[in-house]
C-alpha cells in the first residue's frame, strides 16, 4: 500500500511540474530587441579583443548595419506543435556571403591581431557547433 502511494504522488508531482513548465514558456529565453542585440555585441568585442573608442564606434555602426540587413530581426511564427521546414529559402539573403561581407568590414576595423583573435574564436565556435550535431546519419 504504501508503494502505491509513493507511486501516486510522484506522478502527481512529475505533473504538477510539467504543468507549471509549460504556463512559463518552457526553456525559451526572452526576445532581445534590435538595439539590445547591437549594444551587446559591440560591448562584449571590444572587451574581449581590447578595442579603442574610434574602433568601438565604427563596430557599432558595423553592427547595426549587420542587423538592418538581416531583415526584420523576427523569426516567423509557427502554429504550436509545427515543426521547422528542413529546406528553403531563409529571410535576410544568403547567411555565408552576408558573413564574409561582415568579416571584410570588421578587418578594417580591428589591427592584425585583433581580427587573428576573432577569427580563431569564430573557427573555435563552428568546431564546437559541428561537434554538437554529431556525424551526419545515413
Amino acid at each position: 500500500m504504501k508503494k502505491f502511494l509513493v507511486s501516486i504522488f510522484l506522478i502527481a508531482a512529475v505533473g504538477t511540474g510539467a504543468s507549471a513548465q509549460n504556463e512559463q514558456g518552457g526553456n525559451q529565453r526572452p526576445r532581445m530587441d534590435r538595439s539590445e542585440w547591437v549594444k551587446r555585441r559591440t560591448d562584449m568585442m571590444v572587451q574581449k579583443y581590447g578595442l579603442d573608442e574610434k574602433q568601438a564606434a565604427a563596430l557599432k555602426e558595423l553592427n547595426e548595419k549587420q542587423m538592418m540587413s538581416r531583415g526584420n530581426g523576427q523569426r516567423p511564427q509557427r502554429p504550436e506543435g509545427a515543426q521547422a521546414p528542413q529546406q528553403g529559402p531563409r529571410p535576410g539573403g544568403n547567411w555565408q556571403e552576408m558573413m564574409k561581407q561582415y568579416n571584410e568590414e570588421l578587418q578594417k576595423i580591428m589591427t592584425a591581431d585583433q581580427f587573428k583573435a576573432y577569427t580563431e574564436d569564430m573557427e573555435k565556435r563552428r568546431q564546437e557547433r559541428q561537434n554538437r550535431q554529431g556525424p551526419p546519419q545515413w
